[in-house]
């Protein structure tokens, strides 16, 4: 896992979102100690670019301010749940992820604003004598272009907010019923966690067309399928399957389908380490 330096923003982000169903969702178990700790440690990171967390033990007591023993302890039990070891800094996936995102989109906008944003729309008052008439396009013929438009996108939710939103597009856009759809597929495919993905009216009514294309994904993209691989590798070498491993296999059933069939272990090494009798 890497954080490419052309990603990341000249000064810290002072702010970052706590998805708080997931949050209480995945700490129900924890005790407010823990939590505490926790919130620390990716409050740390976070200032830190997401650079990740140091590998050494007491340095991360520092960080967290533990001093007893038993809030060691604690330290221990999250940082063995909540963060993966990558090289020599300890890393939380879901934080990096939204690290990424928010650079990449800061980028684009700093890209925007270096064309001068977006298009001046034409005068209302065009210096032309005498203006060709066009034929008047009527509503039915934006609808029929709707339906165009909804017979090809995917996500197909709440289409009487999308058709209405669609009939407020700007006239050149309204004739792209193809294009938009293309458009929206492709931000659909690319949003890995579908709960945050937007429906199409709403992608619509965003001008979410107008986006900057982000860069090439493999310069920013963390290598999610090695990291993973890493951790069944570990628990397969070591013919010990921690918890967290076997959790973290059932997430990602098909990444250790992936690793079985090129070759890293066995069908039976995935069974017996990471407690996948019924996922294999």
């Amino acid at each position: 896992m890497f954080i490419d330096e052309n990603s990341k923003p000249k000064e810290k982000l002072k702010a970052w979102y706590l998805f708080t169903e997931d949050f209480i969702a995945g700490t129900q178990h924890l005790s407010n100690e823990q939590i505490g700790i926790y919130i620390r440690l990716l409050c740390w990171n976070w200032n830190k670019r997401c650079a990740g967390l140091p590998s050494n033990n007491m340095t991360i007591y520092r960080i967290a301010n533990c001093i007893t023993d038993d809030e060691r302890q604690s330290c221990n039990i999250i940082i063995k749940e909540f963060f993966i070891l990558i090289d020599d800094h300890y890393q939380n996936e879901r934080q990096l992820q939204e690290y990424l995102y928010i650079t990449r989109r800061i980028d684009a906008s700093k890209v925007n604003g270096k064309l001068g944003g977006r298009p001046k729309k034409p005068s209302q008052n065009p210096p032309t004598p005498t203006p060709t008439p066009k034929p008047k396009t009527t509503k039915i013929d934006y609808i029929s272009l709707f339906n165009t438009f909804w017979d090809k996108v995917s996500n197909k939710v709440s289409r009487g907010i999308a058709e209405k939103n669609y009939l407020k597009l700007e006239e050149e856009w309204l004739n792209k019923p193809q294009d938009l759809a293309i458009m929206y597929n492709n931000y659909y495919k690319s949003v890995e966690d579908k709960q945050f993905v937007k429906q199409p009216a709403f992608w619509l009514s965003a001008k979410k067309y107008l986006d900057e294309a982000p860069k090439k994904q493999e310069e920013i993209k963390t290598d999610q399928y090695s990291m993973r691989l890493k951790v069944f590798k570990e628990a397969v070498d070591n013919k010990k399957g921690s918890s967290f491993a076997q959790k973290y296999a059932k997430q990602h059933p098909y990444d250790v389908q992936r690793a079985i069939n090129e070759g890293h272990f066995t069908r039976s090494d995935a069974i017996e380490y990471l407690d996948m009798g019924s996922w294999v």
